[in-house]
This record gives structure tokens, sequence and C-alpha cells, in this order.
């Protein structure tokens, strides 16, 4: 039986960051830091005994962490400008006054 995802398909990381947000979701995280998300998504990566794919591998480098998030606007957003705090949008907090 092959593995549930396939560390070396180009989609990987959105599979990954999806998995991870409906975790911590599930989960009852109501915020958290880019760098442990990011973190993270590396931890998922070594368990599957794969390489860490090189755009989350270095921590000093958030932009591709960030724009993986941004993507899912509709899901999280930034609680500041810096985009280091990031918020799910839950009933009542989804910014349009919903």
């Amino acid at each position: 039986m092959p593995p549930l995802l396939d560390a070396d398909d180009p989609n990987s990381l959105d599979i990954v960051c999806d998995v991870i947000l409906v975790d911590w979701y599930n989960a009852g995280v109501d915020t958290f830091d880019i760098r442990d998300f990011r973190e993270e998504m590396e931890l998922h990566y070594k368990e599957m005994g794969r390489p860490v794919p090189a755009e989350i591998a270095d921590p000093q480098k958030l932009v591709p962490t960030l724009r993986l998030l941004q993507a899912r606007i509709h899901i999280v957003k930034p609680t500041r400008i810096t985009g280091i705090e990031w918020q799910f949008q839950r009933n009542g907090n989804n910014g349009n006054g919903d």
C-alpha cells in the first residue's frame, strides 16, 4: 500500500500545511506563532523519514511558510502586520462582523 502522503509530491507542502491546521483547529488552538508552525511542518517530514523541503528547512526564512498561510486566509489570519502571530477564523472572529 502506498503512503498516504508522498513527500516528493510538489503539493506535499500544501497537504502538510492543511493537516497541521486541521489538527490545531480541532485541538482548540486559537492563535499560533508562524515559527512554531514552520517547525511543526519540518517535524512532519522528519517523522515520515523524508528530507525537509528547502522552502521550510531554514528557520530564518519564513516567507514560504507565510505564503502557505496567506493562501489560507479564509481559515487563518495574521493578528499583526508582521505576520508572526496567526489566528484561526472561528465563529465571531472572521474579521467581517459575523
